[in-house]
């Protein structure tokens, strides 16, 4: 009954459309999380509790057999005006690179493109950007704007230099935020790339934004008119950054906490259309997929009452979830499970509104929004 009422409930504010449009959300695309099998192992075999975290056991870089199978299953269903399924990656556009970090003497901060980190992963990753292209060209994988790395740089580097055992002995197996060992302090705000404690760590948060979107616009050939702050957390002090960027909605979560620096926050309750001071539009997903390579098919099926919900009130089905469900160059029976559930929902979904309309997150943005 509670979760009954929460689904309806978290419908009822934002703005409303009789159409049923589903988008699927998904993060983290582009992002280094465990470099491959190897370095897995090495981590664990050290000591790391790497299955603590899904993120830790299952999550590196989306290769050519995960885009290609994703693809098979996105275009195995059509809505009712001929459109394919549509994923929408919040793509990071940058990893660290390891090397001239190492060659700094850990003392500079250095990014590469994702494209480059894709080419030195191997062979099982030739070919995927032009995958990314494909996905585009035929809107069934078409990228907004998720931050330029996905790590608090200012954070990482500190851990680096003040030789935090386990982000030492990650980035020596070219990963990041893995479990710490055993009786180390955790570092908090791993991924929370946009997390600040002091107001001024907006000036350079505003130009790696500057960079990043620069980034997106020469790897795509558009500009990102969406942004996800990594981890979910962000200071309004970059609303005017974003906007110069070309962003003009931001994902939020619906009770959302921004962090004003000075252990400061700023609590304010969001929904999907409503505008910050300058213009800006917010966007609140409302359903969540995380198939999580399980067996039975209860998260699309929870999922599938999120979306019926979402319809009753004249919402968009806008669904999260995360690239960890579907890669699977550390752990294929992890990716095929949760491909399977995916394939299951969108079956479902058409099964039962035939006058579905599959979206990107633009496309949905202009049409509700």
């Amino acid at each position: 009954m509670k979760d009954t009422v929460i689904r309806n409930l978290k419908n009822l504010p934002g703005k409303k459309n009789n159409r049923k449009i589903v988008v699927f959300y998904v993060d983290d695309y582009g992002s280094i999380r465990i470099k491959d099998r190897q370095a897995y192992q090495d981590l664990k075999d050290a000591g790391i509790p790497m299955d603590q975290s899904r993120f830790s056991k299952y999550d590196t870089l989306a290769d050519t057999q995960d885009l290609s199978k994703l693809y098979e299953i996105l275009t195995s269903v059509k809505d009712s005006r001929g459109n394919y399924a549509c994923f929408t990656p919040l793509a990071i556009v940058a990893n660290p690179d390891f090397e001239k970090i190492e060659s700094s003497g850990r003392q500079e901060y250095f990014r590469e493109p994702f494209t480059k980190t894709l080419e030195k992963y191997g062979k099982d990753y030739d070919g995927v950007f032009e995958l990314w292209k494909q996905g585009i060209k035929e809107n069934i994988f078409y990228p907004a704007y998720h931050g330029t790395e996905h790590i608090n740089v200012k954070r990482f580097m500190e851990a680096l230099r003040n030789g935090h055992k386990s982000v030492d002995f990650a980035f020596r197996n070219q990963s990041i935020a893995i479990p710490s060992f055993p009786g180390e302090s955790t570092l908090s705000h791993q991924t929370t790339t946009f997390f600040i404690e002091k107001p001024e760590e907006n000036e350079q948060l505003g130009k790696d934004i500057k960079i990043g979107t620069k980034m997106f616009q020469d790897l795509f050939g558009f500009q990102s008119k969406q942004f996800t702050p990594g981890a979910g957390s962000y200071s309004p002090g970059l609303d005017s950054v974003l906007a110069e960027c070309g962003i003009n909605y931001i994902h939020v979560d619906r009770y959302q906490a921004y962090p004003l620096g000075n252990g400061k926050f700023s609590k304010q309750f969001l929904y999907n259309g409503k505008k910050n001071k300058i213009g800006q539009k917010y966007i609140v997903r409302n359903c969540q997929f995380e198939p999580d390579g399980r067996d039975d098919n209860n998260e699309a099926d929870r999922c599938l009452l999120e979306i019926e919900a979402a319809f009753r009130w004249g919402a968009p089905a806008l669904i999260s979830s995360h690239r960890v469900n579907f890669v699977g160059n550390l752990d294929k029976q992890y990716r095929d499970k949760s491909f399977a559930q995916l394939s299951y929902l969108l079956k479902r979904i058409v099964e039962k509104w035939p006058e579905v309309e599959f979206m990107n997150g633009d496309h949905m943005a202009e049409t509700v929004l």
